[in-house]
Parts: structure tokens; sequence; C-alpha cells
């Protein structure tokens, strides 16, 4: 994509903003990058260059981008805005680029909608998502979409050999995950806590239990991390519940129809301000 790139920015068509989406959020971030890099015609690696900016939620501490990373809000909290704020100090160009906006906040794409429409002179957005759903319509019409192709399935199998993940194991982490991109994508202790979870939730969804088996709290050290791996254990119960293999009768579709609901507002809570503790202890309070 960097050599199309590449033509885009010698024929002076470039747009002003890019939207990398593909099953792999490292490939897709390499991607954005390498575009980014040869926007600026940068000789060393892009993130040093002066007129690069990169916002990636993960050195934020959050799931997404949230809005006081679009627009200021405090001092001290790095800002699409400031960072817009002066015209390009060496060359013509300034990149900025999101990680992961797809899991921006909702406030968050609305505070983006003018910049990307009319960006200041000389500057090319670089976004990257895995999905496009959770990206808001308005947002993706002011984007030039490029697909980034998925891995060989050769080339996953033998990851996923070298990563010591079985037949049965990556079946249960596929339905999880959604593609093979994203099973290796997650850190060993990521898949360790999926894989010891999915018995528990395969219990539940089979009757033999209330959600009291599965639905505990992720230990970890950090309120950060614990959060993130809530978000992971919920995201993936949810997968589960909607590709379980059984009987799809009436009690069984309102059941499914019940849960899928509370497992959104449990995201969405999680995602936002409520802790980690509270959010699962209502998932079973209201069971």
């Amino acid at each position: 994509m960097k050599a199309r790139f590449e033509i885009e920015r010698a024929a002076d068509a470039l747009a002003d903003a890019y939207l990398f989406v593909g099953a792999s959020r490292s490939r897709v971030r390499q991607e954005a990058l390498a575009c980014a890099s040869a926007l600026l015609e940068s000789r060393g690696p892009v993130r040093e260059h002066a007129d690069f900016a990169l916002f990636d939620p993960a050195e934020f501490g959050a799931q997404g981008l949230k809005v006081e990373h679009i627009a200021f809000r405090k001092e001290g909290v790095p800002c699409v805005e400031t960072a817009l704020r002066y015209r390009p100090k060496i060359g013509k160009f300034r990149a900025i680029v999101l990680f992961d906006a797809d899991r921006m906040t909702p406030d968050a794409q609305g505070a983006l909608l003018k910049t990307t429409e009319e960006p200041p002179e000389g500057t090319v957005l670089f976004f990257t998502a895995a999905e496009l759903y959770d990206l808001s319509p308005a947002l993706r019409s002011r984007c030039r979409i490029w697909r980034v192709a998925r891995a060989p399935q050769e080339e996953l199998s033998r990851q996923a050999a070298a990563a010591g993940i079985g037949v049965e194991d990556w079946n249960i982490l596929f339905r999880a995950c959604g593609s093979g991109e994203a099973i290796l994508e997650l850190p060993g202790p990521e898949r360790k806590l999926l894989l010891e979870s999915y018995p528990q939730v395969a219990a539940w969804l089979n009757g033999n239990g209330g959600p009291e088996i599965w639905c505990q709290t992720p230990v970890a050290s950090k309120l950060a991390e614990k959060r993130q791996l809530g978000l992971l254990l919920l995201a993936a119960t949810r997968a589960w519940l909607v590709t379980a293999q059984l009987t799809p009768n009436s009690a069984y579709l309102a059941f499914q129809g019940q849960w899928c609901r509370r497992l959104d507002q449990a995201l969405t809570r999680l995602s936002g301000q409520v802790t980690p503790d509270l959010v699962f202890q209502d998932l079973v309070r209201f069971s």
C-alpha cells in the first residue's frame, strides 16, 4: 500500500483522510505508519519526525481514544486539536495517525468530523480499524478506505503451531476473536484467560449454572489492566453466546437477545468510568 500511496502523492491526488481496515490490527498499523513515512519522506523512524503525531489508545491506558484525545479538555493530555495548532515544521505535510478508530467513543468520533472534512492545509489523517461497523457513517464517508488483505491461511497455521495453539483451542479462540490474525495478536496471558473461561461460559450456555460461574472480574494488579481483561472477557462471552451450537428454540433466542443487550451495556459501562468489579457484580445481580 505504500507504493500505491506514493503514486497518489506524486499525482497530487491525496485524500484528506485514509482509513486502513483489516483483521490484523498490527498489520493495518504498519501500513498506516509506512504511508505516513512516505508522506513526510522520513529518512529515519517516522515516530521521531517533527511533523508526525501518533494517537495510540494503549499509550493512554484506554481501550479506545476519547474526546479528550481529540479536542483540548485539560493540560497534560495530548490531543489532535493541539497537534494541529501550528504549521508543519520541516516540509509542507503533516501526518496524524490514530490507531483503533473503531474503538473510539462516539463523542470522540463526533469531535473529529469537522477536522476530517476540512483539515488544516498539508495535514493528512491516517486511521486504522479492524472493523467498519463501529465507526459512524459520517466519519467513514470522510475517509478514503483501504482494505488490508488477510494473511494466507498457511502463514496463520504456521504461526498458530509455533505459538502452541491446538485445533480445539484455535476454534474456541476463533469464535471469540473472529479472525486468525486477532488470535495471534492476543498476548499469551489473554489467550489463557479466554481458554480457561470458556468451559464455564459453555456450561452456563447449556443451562448448567448461572452467570456467576464465569462472570468474575479478571485478576490484575492495575485497574487499567483489569478493565482491559474485563472488556476482552465480556466481548468473547458475547461472541460465544451468538455462535453457540445449540438448538435455536424460542426460549434460547429470548435468552440470547436478553444477554446480548446486557453484555453490550456492560461493555459500554466498562469502557467508561464504571469500575470492573461493579460491572461484573451487576451482571450477576440482574441475571
